[in-house]
């Protein structure tokens, strides 16, 4: 029988602190910076958001990767570049618990500014 060796590191905060920092940021900024400040459309927060997230996911990937280079180093020599993405994907997913909260915040923030200027543009009377 093969005994499976593994290579970890028990957390400390370079290789979880200052990720989660950097997704946490990235969860707020990225969807401000997809999303026109002056947009009157759910739809396109939305799409903003849903695409913010889906840079997130493979971020969260990439910054596993970084952050964590010896359990993924011997990934990679065991199954080489693939088996180091599908790893770092599925894991990436443990990261969002630190983005998705901030990007629901801002999901809704940016809602509410929608409505603002929708109830703005409403009382000075240039909507229909």
């Amino acid at each position: 029988m093969v005994e499976e060796q593994r290579v970890t590191e028990p957390p400390h905060i370079w290789n979880t602190g200052l990720p989660l920092l950097i997704l946490g940021a990235l969860g707020w900024v990225l969807p401000r910076m997809l999303v026109p400040e002056d947009t009157r459309s759910h739809s396109r927060v939305g799409a903003g958001v849903l695409f913010a997230a889906i840079v997130l996911i493979a971020t969260s990937g990439l910054v596993l990767v970084a952050f964590d280079t010896p359990a993924y180093r011997s990934a990679l020599d065991v199954g080489g570049m693939l088996l180091v993405a599908e790893i770092a994907l599925r894991n990436s997913a443990l990261f969002a618990i630190a983005w998705v909260p901030i990007l629901a915040l801002s999901w809704f923030n940016m809602a509410q500014r929608v409505e603002a200027l929708r109830g703005r543009d409403m009382a000075r009377g240039d909507s229909p």
